[in-house]
């Protein structure tokens, strides 16, 4: 009993403790790869694999002199605070501009050896002027929620929580910015996640250039947005791992705070003579000691949009054109207005979530709806902790009980619906 309950606050405390860190995408992610059992989808949330070598480019390629444009809408959402200034985003456009194509002017601090390898990505990111219905837009939308703290289980990008639904994502880059909860700076989707879900989280206090303390560059954005174009962090997020890009260090684990060169790494056999590149992007460092990507993550992130890649089709977004449709936005849209003004969030509703008890169970789990739902003729899965169904069938009642005694101990998950009303419930079985 001990053993298992150890297991059980591992698993769910597991957040909270990358919450400490710098980016909770690798705690996000690991929860993902459990709520999404599509094969398409699992086969891509790992990133995506290069489309050719690292370190060159084919004919087939987009040329490196090629500026690609990304249409970005920011999403805020606010209730006592976190209403962030159009300032403050567009500092944070700017700061993604300058860091994403070695503009940033304390690169030249980066050490010869690293600065070397250094790549200028030539992708840059302007504010929408187009919403998805052909409507003016500033590519900001606001909306004021009941809800004051956010965590990285996705309800920012739900409307039925008190969210923002995301834009097109085959059109735009979406960055939702809000109050999250202490110790998470933010998060972002891997390339080829659900579209419902693709985008980038961040932190309101943190987002642009006129916060205070160690996060305070608008390099919390730019590590973020790294991970949305395909970037993983430096140790591939387990000891002396690899993030699939030939002329970054291998480094045992993440650096935080203010290192010196040279940081020598230490426990991996491909360490790097010259230590660890904790300069890069994608490491967990103060912002004051982040300043450059490689050659090879430029190559990996600009790779998505080649012809047949996964964001080939923000190159060809209407986003950044003229707006075609003058009808007036209405209240309930989130379409981005003209910059100082606030759109009108369409009215909320709260829908508790699906009940489920006893848990830990031994013969049976009861699943009950709330008096606002129904989940009769609903589909369910019940999967273990290595991702495989082991049961799965369709809700009969709004009070359902479903058997679990052939079950061997441990850790499940079911997942309720397929679509906008998918649940997903932890349970022990014992």
């Amino acid at each position: 009993m001990k053993t298992l309950t150890s297991l059980v606050v591992l698993v769910l405390f597991t957040q909270a403790v990358f919450a400490q860190k710098n980016c909770g995408t690798s705690a996000y992610l690991d929860r993902v790869r459990l709520e999404f059992q599509a094969p398409s989808f699992r086969n891509n949330l790992s990133f995506a694999a290069p489309q050719s070598s690292n370190t060159g480019a084919s004919s087939a390629e987009l040329s490196s002199q090629t500026v690609i444009t990304i249409p970005v809408v920011v999403h805020v959402l606010y209730n006592a605070n976190a209403n962030v200034t159009d300032e403050q985003i567009k500092s944070q456009i700017e700061a993604l501009n300058r860091n994403f194509n070695k503009e940033n002017e304390d690169f030249s601090k980066v050490p010869a050896v690293f600065a070397s390898v250094a790549g200028v990505s030539n992708i840059r990111f302007v504010l929408a002027k187009v919403d998805p219905n052909g409507r003016a837009t500033n590519g900001i939308t606001r909306t004021k929620s009941v809800r004051e703290l956010w965590t990285n289980d996705d309800k920012v990008k739900m409307a039925e929580y008190g969210g923002v639904t995301p834009w097109d994502t085959r059109s735009y880059l979406n960055i939702w910015v809000c109050n999250l909860v202490p110790g998470l700076l933010g998060y972002s989707s891997a390339p080829g996640s659900p579209a419902d879900k693709d985008g980038v989280v961040i932190k309101f206090n943190i987002f642009g250039t006129s916060a205070s303390g160690n996060f305070n560059m608008g390099r919390t954005a730019v590590h973020e947005v790294g991970h949305w174009l395909n970037l993983k962090h430096l140790w591939g997020d387990k000891e002396c791992g690899s993030d699939e890009v030939d002329d970054t260090p291998q480094q045992k684990t993440y650096n935080q705070g203010t290192p010196t060169f040279p940081k020598m790494g230490m426990g991996c056999s491909a360490a790097n003579p010259y230590g660890e590149m904790f300069m890069n992007f994608m490491d967990f460092t103060n912002d004051a000691s982040m300043m450059m990507f490689t050659q090879g993550q430029v190559n990996r992130m600009r790779n998505l949009f080649n012809a047949g890649g996964i964001r080939e089709s923000i190159r060809y977004s209407k986003a950044l054109g003229e707006p075609w449709n003058n009808t007036p936005v209405t209240a309930g849209t989130n379409s981005g207005t003209n910059a100082g003004t606030v759109s009108q969030p369409a009215p909320m509703v709260v829908i508790a979530p699906v009940k489920l008890y006893p848990n830990p169970a031994v013969e049976k789990i009861t699943i009950a709806a709330t008096s606002e739902q129904n989940i009769t003729g609903q589909t369910f899965a019940v999967y273990s902790v290595d991702g495989r169904v082991v049961t799965a069938g369709t809700i009969s009642a709004n009070i359902f009980n479903l058997n679990i005694s052939s079950l061997h101990r441990g850790i499940y998950f079911i997942r309720l619906g397929e679509n906008a009303d998918k649940q997903v419930l932890r349970f022990v079985k014992q």
